[in-house]
């Protein structure tokens, strides 16, 4: 669960209330994604969700309040639905293997959720209080840490050393960029294009191993 929550909490959840926010999130998130943060305005909302300004400002407030909501609710369908192994499964190469296979499969799940979170990283909204970009480095961090604790259980090392951090950076910046390729080319796959990041997860392990015991 994020530390920041966008719905107001004096708002009480019904069966038809949780179905109209749902709607509306689902609105905000397919602008947002498809054509950019400035393009998702309330109007916009409203006429895409088919829920009238007067309840969209009850749930959430402001424009910056959706988006919240929107990154909130992605990253914790998104991470809810990674497995999150405690135990190595296999070899450290079939382990990582099956850590890369599966976070694929999810994103092919889940696009809109790393698009925005993507469009944020590379250009934030103007303006505000602060509170989106904090939620875009938190939701970073949690994939990172993800990333480093299946990196540590794969190779039986620290979580906390400064190589499975640099191991796990590696991956995210690889998984982020496959992403962006499998959306600019339609010859791009993306399960394909991350393949070889298990393989060379363990070979850069290894780089940083010799380069640490040279000095």
């Amino acid at each position: 669960m994020l530390a920041v929550m966008a719905t107001d909490p004096a708002v009480t959840p019904n069966r038809r209330g949780v179905r109209s926010r749902g709607l509306v999130l689902d609105a905000a998130e397919r602008v947002m994604a498809e054509e950019g943060f400035e393009a998702a305005t309330l109007a916009r909302v409203v006429a895409e969700s088919g829920i009238p300004m007067s309840s969209v400002y009850h749930y959430y407030g402001s424009k910056d309040g959706i988006l919240l909501a929107v990154m909130e609710r992605g990253a914790e369908r998104f991470f809810a639905d990674v497995p999150d192994p405690a135990r190595r499964i296999g070899r450290p190469r079939e382990h990582l293997r099956r850590m890369v296979a599966t976070a694929a499969q999810t994103l092919e799940r889940h696009p809109s959720f790393l698009r925005l979170l993507i469009v944020f990283v590379i250009q934030p909204p103007q303006g505000g209080t602060g509170e989106i970009e904090a939620v875009v480095e938190r939701v970073r961090e949690m994939g990172l840490e993800r990333l480093r604790r299946q990196i540590a259980i794969a190779f039986d090392d620290d979580p906390d050393s400064a190589s499975v951090d640099r191991l796990a950076r590696f991956a995210l910046a690889t998984f982020d960029g496959a992403f962006i390729a499998s959306h600019g080319d339609r010859h791009v796959k993306l399960d394909q294009v991350l393949e070889p990041l298990a393989s060379a997860l363990v070979a850069a392990r290894r780089t940083l191993l010799a380069q640490a015991e040279r000095g």
